[in-house]
């Protein structure tokens, strides 16, 4: 098996930002294209060791130039190609997971995309969705986010489950102790961190850590807690 990091490009939004992005997280990284995602990877000049999906997206005759390993998908099948190509990394690889090209115009797609992180997180390994402005991970148990590592200014967090208990957050501009949050509420939305560290834990639950950015010349969302 694989021990380096390994980088999936899904069929989403892919531009400049996120290529640049791409070189910085996971250049040298194991690259999976799924589906469409091939043709960001061929513009972008990189160049994946495997290709999966069902290819029901992809422009006529972008698999024609592709020599490397190509996995073929029924279309008819219950997970997308993002999915299947996880699963494969899963599988393929032992680092940390990053996918890009996860987001776009269909929001079931970028939801879909969020949910599977899920598989990686239950079987304890690090997987990440990225784009320019945002970076997504599933936290099942403690963690310490250092500031020099951090992606973007803003720190939200959401449950998963139905509720995560006995949260507690240290080293953030609004702090908790013991807290409760439960799907429905705002109130672990837009956090900063005024240390050097922050430290996030909880007893019980699942949890959406999303580490944001403004994009570029747009306005920010200040917290209303």
């Amino acid at each position: 098996m694989n021990r380096m990091d390994c980088a999936i490009l899904a069929g989403g939004d892919f531009g400049e930002a996120e290529a640049a992005l791409f070189r910085s997280f996971s250049e040298g990284s194991y690259l999976i294209a799924a589906d469409r995602g091939l043709e960001s990877a061929l513009r972008y000049g990189l160049r994946p060791d495997v290709v999966i999906g069902d290819f029901d997206s992809i422009s006529p005759g972008v698999l024609d130039g592709f020599e490397g390993r190509l996995i073929r998908l029924n279309p008819v099948k219950d997970d997308t190609d993002t999915e299947a190509a996880l699963h494969l990394a899963l599988e393929e690889t032992e680092g940390r997971i990053f996918i890009w090209g996860g987001f776009g115009s269909r929001m079931d797609h970028v939801l879909a995309n969020i949910h599977i992180l899920r598989i990686a997180a239950h079987v304890g390994r690090e997987a990440f969705l990225m784009n320019a402005c945002n970076r997504i991970r599933i936290l099942k148990g403690s963690l310490v986010l250092e500031r020099a590592q951090q992606f973007g200014r803003y720190v939200s967090f959401f449950p998963l489950t139905s509720v995560v208990e006995g949260l507690r957050l240290e080293g953030f501009a609004y702090p908790l102790a013991n807290a409760s949050l439960a799907i429905g509420s705002s109130l672990g939305t837009s956090n900063e961190l005024v240390e050097e560290q922050g430290r996030i834990s909880f007893a019980k639950g699942e949890l959406v850590m999303i580490e944001s950015r403004d994009a570029a010349g747009g306005s920010a969302n200040r917290n209303t807690h």
